[in-house]
């Protein structure tokens, strides 16, 4: 089965923090968002960079967590879909591990890639923006993925 996530990432120089925001949609049109935060110090540097890959990464984890066969993400920085294809060459440690865990996770998980402008008022890239900025407001840290139960 298919399932679509929208990522997005932020970033505060102020607070020392870069963030993630992702809204998922099960195959059924119900939906989970995530947010969060991090100030890895050599994640920093990617400013919000670090989030958008974060986000693309949780989602993939949640593809996983979820049993699906098939994700797309539905991204606004192009860097997340071209590390993975080698369209752009990773050339540091987070892109090269961002790159690696996406390459490897997709043997499971086929990964489809869809650009969207950003903010063009695309509903669910504005919902991921707005999560990325809430997660700026978070403690450092990932959020616990469950596995939806059905009813």
């Amino acid at each position: 089965m298919k399932a679509t996530c929208y990522v997005d990432g932020s970033f505060n120089p102020k607070l020392e923090k870069y963030a993630f925001g992702c809204v998922c949609f099960h195959p059924d049109g119900t939906t989970e968002e995530f947010c969060g935060s991090g100030n890895s110090e050599d994640a920093l540097k990617q400013r919000n960079v670090a989030g958008e890959m974060i986000a693309s990464m949780l989602a993939l984890k949640w593809a996983l967590v979820n049993e699906y066969n098939e994700l797309e993400i539905c991204y606004d920085y192009a860097g997340i879909e071209a590390w993975v294809t080698g369209a752009w060459k990773a050339k540091n440690d987070l892109t090269c591990k961002y790159r690696d865990f996406m390459r490897e996770k997709s043997r499971t998980v086929k990964l489809t890639f869809t650009k969207i402008a950003a903010h063009t008022n695309d509903r669910y890239n504005e919902v991921a923006d707005k999560l990325a900025k809430e997660g700026l407001t978070k403690e450092p840290g990932l959020p616990e993925i469950v596995k939806r139960k059905l009813i």
